[in-house]
């Protein structure tokens, strides 16, 4: 990893180079070098804190996440409790929690999750095209309530 911008390192390519025997003052090729060797480790040291610091953010949202599961449960089972008291249903209803976020997916987890939900979705009997009704579109959605799965029809039965 360089952390340098190109006129410093620039520098310290010439220092390397055609100024290396040269000492200006307190400068020379070997404390720029050492100042150079310092800032990466220092550069590597901040990547892998943020590194770190990414992971406990994310552990921390997982938690903030369960502990509102957890809260919306407790309000749900308080309501319920909570019937035959005026009081402390009106407390209740006040309280508004916010939804549980979905848990979202890589788009390559969210390829394979549709892969698979739609192998899920797929009938299990008709395995080629020709039994299925290759013809035939596929229905999409949910099904409505009371209505019975509609099978392609086997013409060899």
């Amino acid at each position: 990893m360089t952390s340098f911008s190109p006129p410093l390192l620039s520098v310290l390519e010439l220092f390397k180079g055609p100024l290396g025997r040269v000492r200006f003052a307190d400068i020379d090729a070997a404390g720029l070098a050492h100042a150079a060797e310092e800032v990466e480790a220092a550069a590597l040291e901040v990547q892998a804190q943020e590194a770190k610091l990414a992971e406990l953010r994310q552990a921390l949202a997982q938690r903030q996440e369960a502990l509102l599961v957890l809260a919306q449960q407790a309000l749900a089972y308080a309501r319920v409790y909570a019937e035959q008291d005026e009081a402390l249903r009106e407390e209740l209803s006040r309280i508004s929690l916010p939804r549980a976020a979905k848990p979202r997916k890589s788009s390559a987890g969210k390829a394979a999750g549709k892969a698979a939900a739609d192998a899920e979705a797929q009938p299990e009997s008709p395995t080629t095209e020709s039994e299925a009704g290759a013809s035939a579109p596929r229905p999409r959605g949910r099904k409505a309530r009371g209505s019975v799965p509609q099978r392609a029809s086997n013409s060899s039965n």
